[in-house]
């Protein structure tokens, strides 16, 4: 795992609440994956992999989501669709007519109401790791998952976030939590935004099932729990699994995770030429 900072290249571009700040690779001309990572991280979690997927013939953005990473907030809290509206006033802005997508966890929800309202725009739907919750699981999470922090003059809350980061993702090592830490740390005291955006959100997963849909993630990722439910509502959907990658297998496998996103978005190019 990189640093916040990383090695890919970055950039901003102006939208109309602020300007997004993503990270990008490969040739102007090559099919465009956009990335749509989760909360409350950033595009660094895939800084690591933009190279090798710009390798296998790519054009990969990652956008940092707004009010995280060092994107711009809106003006006040919103909602799934509003991301989703957001995804696409940023792809306007870069000029990216159609796409193949990715989203992760948050991203995934994003993603996924952004293929909806605009499945004209999009190849294929990756989505690693989505979160399906039942009703039980989502008032809970609405009450407790994301608590926030209070900064103090003694450093505690830096103690917190390392704490709550560790509870999540025990296997990182010190200096990928500190990555953590410091993303949690740009987006502030309330880092809960977009967890309660998609806590207050239902995927209408019987209009998303008829949509070109790939499931790919680490077998270790958090909600690969989640699999049997989701596989179950979105049965029309390819599953791929990535042995031993945790929620972030971008930066542990690299290169078995562009050869697997890679490989989707060239057969679905060829399909599509074929047709």
């Amino acid at each position: 795992m990189t640093r916040a900072r990383g090695v890919a290249r970055r950039a901003y571009v102006d939208v109309p609440w602020g300007q997004v700040h993503y990270r990008h690779g490969g040739d102007a001309d090559a099919p465009v994956l956009l990335i749509l990572h989760q909360s409350p991280l950033s595009s660094a979690t895939y800084d690591a992999v933009i190279e090798p997927l710009a390798r296998r013939g790519l054009r990969v953005i990652a956008p940092d989501t707004p009010g995280f990473g060092m994107s711009d907030a809106p003006p006040r809290p919103w909602s799934i669709p509003e991301y989703a509206a957001g995804v696409w006033q940023f792809a306007d802005a870069l000029g990216l007519s159609r796409v193949h997508l990715l989203g992760q966890h948050t991203g995934a929800i994003v993603g996924a109401e952004a293929l909806m309202s605009a499945p004209e725009r999009v190849h294929r739907l990756i989505l690693q790791g989505i979160p399906l919750y039942d009703e039980q699981e989502r008032a809970e999470k609405k009450r407790s998952y994301a608590p926030g922090y209070v900064p103090d003059r003694d450093g505690g809350h830096l103690k917190v976030i390392w704490d709550r980061v560790y509870g999540l993702y025990p296997r990182l090592t010190p200096e990928e939590a500190d990555r953590q830490v410091t993303e949690y740390l740009l987006t502030g005291p309330d880092y809960a935004t977009a967890y309660r955006a998609v806590f207050d959100h239902h995927v209408d997963t019987a209009a998303l099932d008829a949509l070109p849909i790939v499931l790919l993630h680490g077998a270790d990722d958090l909600l690969d729990r989640m699999t049997p439910q989701v596989r179950a509502a979105l049965p029309g959907a390819e599953l791929v699994t990535i042995p031993g990658g945790t929620d972030f297998v971008a930066d542990e496998q690299p290169e078995a995770f562009a050869d697997a996103v890679a490989a989707r978005v060239h057969a679905d190019l060829g399909r599509e030429v074929a047709a």
